[in-house]
């Protein structure tokens, strides 16, 4: 990288370090620059870029007269993918608000993933004769859990949206309903599901020699979302472990969005190992995993579906 330093600035700083060292005191290496962080640029969605993200988001949860402001996708028996756009109709959106999760479930406070603050603060109701008379419902309602993650800044930075749409839920103590409904066209992703999808989440914001084990896609200058399969080879993959969103950064403890976003990848590294973390400043993508299965981990840890603050952690120097 090129010095931004220009004139008689670095010959003065030369200076001032000959003049500390001489007076006993070490000089200290220069700081990295503290702006914008390094490394590759996102660009926004164009609309082309909308229709066909969203044409792999087709499928109808709901029920009844009920027409949702975001699109949805089954990724399994009992979990969807949604995208919220600026506008609910692709053909006139402009930007991606949100990425998020909804996952099947009653609307009782026992039954609430992660309890009242753990990332799903809306319980919308199976069937309703419209969207508005969706939200929440008497207790033991069937229907969906939704997990919102800002993509963008409008009224907030990305990040989990802890505060969209909240609906507190009832306790329902000894009496609450299995969940054994059928979600209308739930299934999981086949091969050619995935296959599908891979085209659409083919960003390489990583440089040197790393090849990360999740597909990326940028939607905005600043921000990428991605989704992680349970093999990083197409051919191979057979569901949908997480989807989440990776920010431009530096690696800073001042400087890390949220505890939601427990890993730093640096930008630029040889090889993917090598891009954990790193000196402080360095340049690279905070990122945030939201789980959309149940599974184990190969360390051993028991995921479920909402945020993972655990993976792969990387605690951050302060700068």
């Amino acid at each position: 990288m090129r010095s931004i330093l220009r004139g008689p600035v670095p010959a003065l700083l030369a200076a001032v370090s000959l003049a500390l060292a001489a007076c006993g005191h070490a000089a200290r290496p220069a700081a990295a620059p503290t702006s914008a962080a390094a490394g590759p640029t996102g660009s926004p969605l164009s609309h082309d870029d909308i229709v066909a993200l969203a044409a792999q988001f087709h499928d109808q949860p709901l029920t009844g007269g009920q027409h949702a402001p975001r699109l949805y996708r089954w990724v399994n028996d009992r979990v969807l993918m949604f995208l919220q756009f600026d506008n609910p109709d692709p053909a006139k959106a402009t930007a991606l608000r949100y990425v998020g999760v909804a996952v099947k479930g009653v609307f009782c406070a026992e039954a609430q993933p992660g309890g009242p603050n753990g990332g799903f603060p809306h319980f919308h109701r199976l069937d309703a004769p419209d969207y508005a008379h969706g939200h929440g419902g008497p207790p033991g309602t069937p229907g969906y859990w939704l997990s919102w993650v800002a993509v963008d800044t409008f009224t907030l930075k990305p990040g989990v949206d802890y505060q969209e749409a909240p609906t507190p839920a009832p306790t329902c103590g000894a009496n609450v309903p299995k969940v054994d409904f059928a979600g209308p066209g739930a299934k999981a992703l086949t091969g050619g599901d995935i296959a599908a999808f891979w085209p659409l989440f083919a960003d390489q914001p990583l440089t040197g020699g790393q090849h990360a084990p999740r597909q990326y896609r940028w939607v905005n200058p600043n921000t990428l979302i991605f989704l992680q399969f349970d093999n990083p080879d197409a051919a191979k993959a057979t569901a949908l472990r997480y989807v989440g969103i990776a920010v431009r950064g530096r690696f800073c403890k001042s400087k890390q969005p949220t505890p939601d976003f427990p890993h730093f990848h640096r930008t630029d590294a040889p090889d993917y190992a090598h891009g954990h973390g790193g000196p402080p400043d360095t340049a690279g993508y905070w990122l945030l995993w939201l789980a959309t299965d149940t599974f184990a981990t190969h360390d051993g840890r028991q995921v479920t579906p909402g945020v993972d603050r655990q993976l792969s952690p990387t605690p951050a120097p302060d700068c």
